[in-house]
């Protein structure tokens, strides 16, 4: 399948999720996720603010406040697809009027380093055991993840039923180094070249 049909099946598979499957499998991904040793021992967190269809990010960031992490979250801007990163003292700072109706920090909120950032919990629509994410197309993770100033760890949450056995990558995609889900972490080689199986 090519992009657009992987984005279409994987669209699909989580519509078939209810509510509630979808609310149990954040929770769980909220819980595991800190088995993690690069969670545990980071200062500086990159979160999303989740939508409907993508892992709950709420709990995670009230954990990582109560560790006392320093939280950011992306600013989007459509004319270059890039993304600004921003501290957050509480999510109240996020507006509902970002990019793609997706809420963003106020552009008063300070502006954070993408070197500085220990983590980055990255959402996406797939993605497969080789470290590949599937994104919606915009391209604006992979830009930011692949910067040279990135230092950190790239680490998806997805549903399981978003697993794919191959996907299609290019070099302009951002690979990952690990992925948590309800069922499992799974971690890959972040020193290996990132290449999709045969």
């Amino acid at each position: 399948m090519n992009k657009k049909e992987l984005r279409a099946e994987a669209k699909a598979r989580i519509a078939r999720m209810s509510d509630e499957e979808r609310a149990a499998a954040s929770e769980a991904i909220s819980r595991r996720l800190w088995e993690l040793p690069q969670l545990e021992s980071a200062r500086v967190i990159l979160l999303y603010a989740s939508i409907a269809s993508e892992v709950s990010t709420t709990a995670i960031a009230g954990e990582a406040a109560r560790r006392g992490m320093v939280l950011t979250y992306p600013r989007c801007l459509p004319e270059t697809r890039a993304m600004v990163l921003h501290r957050v003292a509480s999510l109240e700072e996020l507006r509902n009027s970002g990019a793609f109706g997706i809420p963003e920090p106020d552009t008063v909120c300070p502006v954070v380093e993408l070197s500085d950032i220990d983590v980055a919990l990255v959402p996406g629509l797939g993605w497969d055991r080789w470290g590949n994410r599937l994104g919606r197309g915009a391209g604006y993770y992979d830009r930011l993840l692949l910067n040279p100033a990135w230092r950190g760890f790239r680490c998806g949450l997805f549903f399981a039923v978003q697993e794919f056995d191959r996907l299609v990558t290019n070099r302009l995609d951002a690979p990952l180094d690990a992925v948590v889900t309800e069922r499992e972490i799974v971690r890959f080689d972040a020193a290996r070249e990132r290449r999709s199986p045969p």
